[in-house]
């Protein structure tokens, strides 16, 4: 039940966020110092929370780990599970690498 207060939440924050933003640009139309002057003051609440995550991340993903190995005891299945880790770990980046180099060839954002 919490799950699905929380997928509401999210979708709700989405409308809202696309309501905003459809309603300020009615509202601010072309004027170029007012798109600013906005985007200028929400960049602060976005660099906000992205930060917030930034420091949540880490220590949730260590602690995590530490007490995954402490759980597990065996060396032998640590190693195999580290390496496994590994692998994953390196694959995901490489496929990442490839989208994000595809993806910048194909639109070229720098270009526009």
């Amino acid at each position: 039940m919490k799950s699905k207060k929380l997928t509401a939440l999210i979708l709700v924050g989405m409308l809202l966020g696309i309501l905003v933003g459809y309603l300020f640009r009615q509202h601010a139309g072309d004027d170029a110092a007012a798109i600013k002057s906005f985007v200028d003051g929400m960049s602060i609440l976005t660099d906000i929370f992205l930060r917030l995550i930034k420091m949540i991340i880490a220590p949730l993903v260590i602690s995590t780990l530490v007490v995954g190995i402490a759980k597990m005891g065996d060396a032998k299945s640590v190693g195999r599970i580290g390496g496994k880790t590994m692998g994953w770990f390196i694959g995901a980046s490489l496929v990442s690498l490839t989208l994000g180099l595809i993806m910048v060839n194909i639109l070229k954002p720098a270009w526009r």
